[in-house]
């Protein structure tokens, strides 16, 4: 997590992004993902873009959520899957990785005040690196310390493709 975010400036920020889940339709419930259909989708309102892998019930939260607030300049990343034994606030690598390349990108865990359960959360995401990965085709993999979640490669480059076009943070 960079220095320059004060806490309350996390907040506003978590705050922002939980308002634009609401809006997409995509509650960040943080509810177990079992073995139901994911999907990737894209969404945007103009001056944010998400770009979500999960459930293709919209009611229930996404694994995956990359956040671009065009109008804060900034790039969030949500992971929603639960980091066993680890503390709210504790720093932490989500690692984005494909069979070809791997971008690691510091944060730290987030605790769902609803569920009580940790994710994985990292905001002033450099955008390029995880663009990379996520153009590469295949499986991709984030890893967690111990934790990982596989995402699948079906929907992907179009969704990826339309974030990228809507998302104009550098």
């Amino acid at each position: 997590m960079s220095s320059q975010f004060a806490p309350s400036a996390r907040r506003k920020l978590r705050l922002y992004a939980a308002a634009s889940v609401a809006l997409f339709g995509l509650a960040a419930s943080g509810a177990a993902l079992t073995d139901e259909l994911m999907i990737w989708a894209e969404k945007t309102n103009g001056t944010s873009t998400i770009l979500a892998y999960g459930p293709i019930d919209p009611v229930k939260g996404p694994l995956f959520m990359l956040s671009c607030f065009n109008n804060m300049s900034i790039i969030v990343l949500d992971v929603h899957k639960e980091i066993a034994g680890a503390k709210p606030g504790t720093p932490l690598t989500i690692e984005l990785a494909s069979a070809k390349s791997k971008a690691p990108i510091e944060g730290e865990v987030g605790l769902n005040d609803t569920t009580g359960k940790t994710f994985g959360e990292a905001s002033d995401v450099e955008l390029k690196p995880v663009l990379a990965v996520l153009r590469d085709p295949g499986p991709l993999t984030v890893t967690m310390g111990d934790t990982t979640a596989t995402l699948a490669e079906p929907g992907r480059d179009e969704a990826v493709s339309a974030f990228s076009k809507n998302c104009e943070v550098d």
